[in-house]
């Protein structure tokens, strides 16, 4: 229903990654995506089969539904919470009539498990049809539970059919004791780690340069994420314009779409920094991706509110070091040896950390080798896809709270956090 970024870019990897390595997976949706959806086009591309269950003319009503949402909010402001339980109570209405497709769907489909990380009103008619006719399913929570606050109602609601779950996974250590504490509904609870996939290698000129975070031809800072206010892009702005004020070689790439787009922009303006700052098009490929960030020398997601960011570990994958934040699952993922942390909402701290490594390239190359080091080792398919499988198994032999005695040594142990339960 939309450019979710970090679920779609989840449901693409995992999808993506279990093909290649031979399994039978498809993906389901509840609305039909969009013809030139970059996630449904990355889907088919890969030889994933992708399902709808409700027809295209639901879809359009539903956008519909939201355009006009969003065109009463902008005249009406206040009435935000308003709009937003209409909204949910909509949602669910009408997916709620998909109840008996789905369960025929899945029956069609034959699977083993099913696997679902949004908590939205089409994933719970989802859990409700797999719980009928007696399909496994899987949880996998993205982000932390009742947070942010506006979508606290959402949570209240989808938390009903946490029972109905073999197991529910959070994507850190810290995020699972976050949900242990929210979701006590939850039967049962794992660790199951993002999965970025590696760096794209295209065989030019261009691609065997060597990085711009090992270079000395000034220090370039990158975001990309959603231009919004709970990823921070104005404090990171306003960071940079006091890091600009004492090194006149920093530059600042900003990329991604959303409502403060065009704010920043004109901000970038009115502090005199608009000609140091690059406002790029998405990228939609990973060519594009792995371009972008090879123009980097410091990744900076300065979130308010976090699970474990996706673009982090993309950073991580091309030897980036990275500036964030305290929050979520965020510790879990940036250590002191691959970048610097700072509190949310600190514009001093963010540019003192920029500015620390603005003037330590050596620095720079430690943190970069140090998080490639780590994204290989928590992150990469190749450490990931061993625990999906794992838990998968657990989930389907109904052995979700611990693991069989006679397991492989080798899935048991390859990955840090495989091993986490509460």
């Amino acid at each position: 229903m939309g450019p979710i970024s970090g679920a779609d870019e989840t449901v693409a990897a995992y999808a993506t990654q279990l093909h290649l390595a031979g399994h039978s997976v498809s993906v389901l949706l509840m609305y039909p995506p969009t013809p030139g959806d970059q996630y449904y086009l990355r889907l088919l591309k890969a030889g994933v089969p992708v399902f709808s269950i409700a027809p295209a003319s639901v879809r359009s009503y539903l956008d519909a539904g939201r355009s006009l949402s969003r065109g009463l909010l902008q005249v009406f402001p206040t009435t935000r919470q308003i709009m937003r339980r209409k909204a949910q109570q909509l949602a669910s209405s009408v997916a709620g009539q998909y109840f008996g497709q789905c369960c025929d769907y899945l029956r069609k489909l034959d699977a083993d498990l099913l696997h679902v990380i949004t908590p939205d009103p089409s994933a719970m008619i989802m859990i409700r049809a797999a719980s009928a006719i007696g399909l496994p399913v899987f949880y996998q929570e993205l982000g932390m539970p009742y947070h942010p606050p506006e979508f606290e109602s959402y949570y209240k609601e989808f938390t009903s059919v946490l029972p109905l779950c073999s197991e529910v996974a959070a994507l850190s250590p810290q995020l699972a004791l976050h949900c242990r504490e929210k979701l006590p509904n939850a039967t049962s609870l794992s660790v199951l780690p993002l999965m970025a996939s590696a760096p794209f290698h295209q065989a030019t000129a261009a691609s065997k340069a060597v990085p711009a975070n090992l270079t000395n031809a000034g220090v370039t800072f990158g975001f990309a994420a959603r231009v919004e206010h709970l990823k921070g892009p104005q404090v990171l702005l306003e960071a940079f314009a006091g890091v600009f004020r004492q090194r006149a070689d920093v530059r600042l790439k900003l990329l991604g779409v959303g409502s403060l787009r065009r704010k920043i922009m004109a901000r970038a303006e009115s502090l005199g920094v608009a000609h140091a700052c690059d406002f790029p098009p998405v990228y939609t490929q990973p060519e594009e991706k792995s371009t972008f960030m090879r123009s980097l020398n410091v990744f900076v997601l300065p979130s308010l509110t976090e699970g474990t960011p996706i673009s982090i570990m993309e950073a991580m994958a091309h030897g980036l070091p990275v500036i964030s934040t305290t929050v979520g699952g965020i510790p879990d993922v940036v250590t002191e040896e691959t970048g610097i942390l700072v509190s949310p909402k600190d514009t001093e701290a963010l540019a003192g950390a920029m500015l620390r490594l603005a003037g330590d390239p050596g620095l720079r190359a430690r943190m970069g080798e140090a998080a490639k080091s780590r994204y290989e080792e928590l992150f990469s398919p190749d450490s990931v896809l061993p625990v999906v499988m794992n838990r998968y198994r657990c989930v389907i032999a109904g052995n979700n709270n611990h693991r069989k005695d006679n397991e492989p040594e080798d899935i048991r142990l390859l990955h840090p956090w495989a091993n986490t339960y509460f």
